[in-house]
């Protein structure tokens, strides 16, 4: 998993072949790293807002929107790039988008916790560009391996996908 930090292309083609029980537990232990590392940033910056049942919460809650999410977000990614070039299913999309979390998951865990070092908010800060970019790599270069597109392709079904989401996720929470 942590190849991922440092040499995502190995990582991307192991997953070629399918493994569902490997990108669900990859899936689980990102969640997990961003859910802790939000946690880290919480305490630091909301300390005087937080209880336990709050925490208790908070983690559930998050721990849970994140993995419902990117299971959502998949089919939908999947829908769209199938559209887009005929090859490919859920799994390459769900591979993609937890590839593709890895990263940025690792380094929101490792900047909260660095958050508390003095001068952690410039280390902190460097850690997430570090992850945000190598996350964002990762998931337009395991698109383009597994559904065997360009890279405009990709950042067309990337688009497609993400645009209405958005629109989706704003106009409810404007009802709620």
């Amino acid at each position: 998993m942590f190849a991922l930090l440092y040499d995502p292309v190995s990582e991307i083609r192991k997953f070629k072949k399918q493994s569902y029980t490997h990108i669900l537990l990859y899936l689980l232990a990102a969640a997990l790293f961003e859910t802790i590392g939000l946690l880290f940033f919480a305490w630091k910056y909301l300390n005087n807002l937080l209880t336990t049942s709050t925490v208790i919460n908070g983690i559930t809650g998050v721990l849970f929107a994140l993995i419902a999410a990117h299971l959502v977000t998949a089919f939908f990614f999947a829908l769209a790039m199938h559209v887009l070039d005929g090859k490919g299913g859920y799994y390459e999309a769900l591979a993609t988008l937890v590839l593709g979390m890895v990263a940025p998951s690792v380094a929101t865990f490792l900047s909260g916790a660095m958050i508390y070092l003095p001068l952690g908010t410039i280390i902190s800060a460097a850690l997430m560009a570090y992850g945000y970019i190598i996350g964002t790599a990762t998931l337009f270069r395991a698109a383009k391996e597994y559904f065997e597109l360009d890279y405009a392709g990709v950042l067309i079904g990337f688009l497609i996908t993400a645009i209405p989401l958005g629109l989706a996720v704003a106009g409810i929470s404007l009802l709620v």
